[in-house]
């Protein structure tokens, strides 16, 4: 549970250096399309090191803005995984559909996690066997039962042939579903645990996308597979995330 409020208070603090960040400053492109970097996401993960560093200074942290020399990240002992802004393209154009993720991980099991989006002030968290919740309230992934009638979200990749190969997936599903794509995959996998969407898929997803997002998924009753349909782990690429009915109608779609 310590770790829990230490994750949850580190992402609020992140999430305050991007509250008062200007969009626009700092701006730096990296690999791929639309693929950013702004002075926000470091003030982010600063203000998260800084908290985590202060309290668990022995443990390992995977970051999406600092290079890894972890060999085997599902083999550390204590590992934090954070995503100062997911969804920096949305913040740098002032789109207010971003989030801040901290998970923390133990030998490749996800134990904790907290998602915060600073701009509607939005804290989901989980702690592994004990629920996942929304600023204190507990939440439920969705009830919905047939797939063609569904809302599915899906994500663009900085890999144009990623964000084909989603769109491609989604066209599998007959007829096609309400369709919608928003730029953050821990937001919108929080908020299909909300049951706000009642189905999330992405195929380029990156450890920092996963570590928090699949244990707030997963605690609000959500089933978690890779577009295979293997069980999934948080350095998986793929997943669809959904309730167990949706997810399988999902599988079997993309078969055809």
């Amino acid at each position: 549970m310590e770790r829990l409020k230490i994750a949850q208070e580190a992402a609020r603090a992140a999430g305050e250096a991007v509250r008062k960040a200007v969009p626009t400053e700092g701006v730096i492109e990296k690999e791929g399309r639309a693929n950013l970097v702004t002075a926000a996401d470091l003030a982010s993960e600063k203000a998260i090191v800084d908290i985590i560093r202060s309290n668990y200074p022995d443990d390992k942290i995977l970051s999406e803005e600092t290079a890894s020399d972890l060999d085997d990240p599902l083999a550390v002992p204590r590992l934090w995984v954070i995503d100062p802004i997911d969804g920096t393209s949305n913040f740098r154009y002032q789109r207010s559909y971003c989030a801040v993720s901290v998970g923390f991980v133990e030998r490749g099991v996800i134990q904790m996690g907290a998602i915060y989006n600073p701009f509607d002030d939005e804290l989901f968290s989980a702690e592994r066997g004990k629920g996942a919740f929304l600023n204190g309230i507990k939440i439920r992934v969705g009830d919905a039962s047939d797939l063609s009638k569904a809302s599915v979200a899906t994500d663009n990749s900085y890999d144009p042939e990623g964000t084909k190969r989603n769109i491609e997936l989604l066209l599998k599903i007959k007829p096609t579903p309400w369709a919608l794509i928003k730029g953050s995959a821990v937001l919108t996998m929080s908020e299909t645990a909300a049951g706000r969407f009642d189905l999330y898929f992405h195929t380029v997803l990156k450890p920092w996308d996963n570590a928090a997002a699949f244990l707030i998924a997963e605690e609000a009753g959500a089933k978690i597979r890779d577009v295979e349909g293997n069980p999934i782990n948080f350095m998986t690429k793929s997943a669809v995330v959904g309730n167990e009915k949706l997810v399988g109608q999902f599988l079997q779609s993309i078969k055809s």
